[in-house]
């Protein structure tokens, strides 16, 4: 369920001014995470918002009544916003508003994104590529998961611009005790051609949920451009965002 809201963000919707929506829950476990709060929790707000109500889906699309013609979308993220079984009902009833649709996603439950690019309920979907296939089992246990990593990668790829139903960029969190050098070219080879592919230097924050493995110290800018070039031969763009 919604655990967290942010009314207005510049960041989380690339060219869009929107509203961000946190769901909590994740069957994921990555040491790097900073929204390890939400991640477990099934219930209520995590509190690092003012409003506390009672019925969160109903409270943010009061919300996103009143200000539809100030943001241009919603950026749902979490947690895993595809574990939650209300996402289709709540997309529903933003995209009844006019209003364009970011998912944040693991890529672990490719049916349910499948089906709401099918329906053209999503327009951006940025998918995280943890690391190469072979590593997954660091952050999930279940092979299942993992298979299902992949398959969202192709749905994606299958549906995604130039001339399919959504705009997407895939995204790594870079923490060089995770990643070295040659993982790049493997995701390069993994998902080569996609059209955009964003790396993120690991950034310290309190709620990272393994601070004793991932230490204070941010990923190192030249560790980056080096990953940089290394997938610049298999991808069309790439960035690094701070």
């Amino acid at each position: 369920m919604i655990c967290d809201f942010i009314p207005v963000s510049v960041v989380d919707f690339p060219g869009n001014v929107a509203a961000t929506v946190f769901v909590s829950g994740c069957n994921f476990r990555c040491p790097y995470c900073h929204n390890s709060s939400i991640i477990g929790n099934k219930n209520g707000f995590s509190g690092r918002t003012s409003v506390l109500p009672k019925s969160p889906s109903e409270e943010v699309i009061n919300y996103l009544k009143r200000r539809k013609k100030l943001i241009d979308g919603v950026c749902i993220t979490g947690g895993e916003p595809t574990l939650w079984r209300g996402l289709k009902e709540f997309i529903t009833e933003i995209k009844t508003l006019g209003l364009k649709v970011k998912l944040d996603t693991n890529g672990s439950r490719p049916d349910v994104l499948k089906e709401l690019i099918q329906e053209e309920l999503i327009d951006y979907v940025a998918m995280d590529i943890k690391a190469p296939i072979c590593k997954y089992r660091l952050f999930t246990l279940d092979e299942r998961d993992i298979l299902n990593v992949q398959k969202s990668a192709e749905v994606i790829l299958l549906y995604g611009t130039p001339n399919g139903k959504i705009i997407y960029e895939f995204r790594t969190t870079v923490h060089e005790k995770i990643l070295e050098p040659n993982d790049f070219v493997l995701i390069g080879e993994w998902l080569s051609g996609a059209s955009k592919y964003v790396l993120q230097g690991y950034r310290y924050s309190p709620e990272v949920l393994d601070v004793n493995f991932c230490g204070t110290k941010p990923c190192d800018i030249y560790f980056l451009n080096r990953a940089k070039t290394v997938l610049s031969k298999y991808f069309k763009e790439i960035l690094i965002r701070s």
